[in-house]
């Protein structure tokens, strides 16, 4: 049964401090300020929110050219973490990323990020390649990619 509660939405410039917030804790280097303005404002970009309670709780972005996507962040409230905002937010934008003519889609996640892997598998991803000390010594990339065509 659908949450009433939850808004999947794009996101606003007036979110943007909603979203630096989530990420801050969440992600070891954080967007600024410019970059998440261009992630809204930029047609060739995507950023898609989850509201809950007249809150942003969740939230993923994704640039397209041509006919392939690549995600930058997905982050999730810790409070709000386990009940499947991120499984909602990741397909609702394979959803529009397929509507503005994607047809394969590609992230990194950092080797030992075992949740990101898990929601990335259940949503279908499939492991291609592995780039060594992507984030930092030790610290490796796994690259992964889904056909949405």
């Amino acid at each position: 049964m659908p949450d009433p509660d939850l808004i999947i939405r794009e996101a606003v410039i007036e979110d943007v401090d909603s979203i630096m917030d989530l990420e801050k804790g969440s992600i070891a280097h954080p967007w600024v300020r410019s970059e998440f303005e261009s992630l809204i404002n930029d047609s060739n970009k995507i950023c898609l929110i989850i509201e809950s309670e007249g809150k942003c709780v969740c939230y993923v972005g994704a640039d397209i050219v041509l006919d392939e996507s690549n995600i930058g962040n997905i982050v999730t409230a810790p409070e709000c973490r386990g009940r499947g905002f991120g499984t909602k937010l990741m397909n609702a934008l394979l959803d529009e990323l397929k509507k503005r003519g994607a047809a394969k889609v590609f992230l990194e996640v950092e080797h030992d990020n075992a949740p990101a892997l898990a929601l990335y598998e259940h949503c279908g991803f499939e492991k291609y390649g592995r780039r060594r000390d992507y984030y930092g010594a030790g610290r490796d990339a796994v690259l992964l990619s889904k056909c949405i065509d």
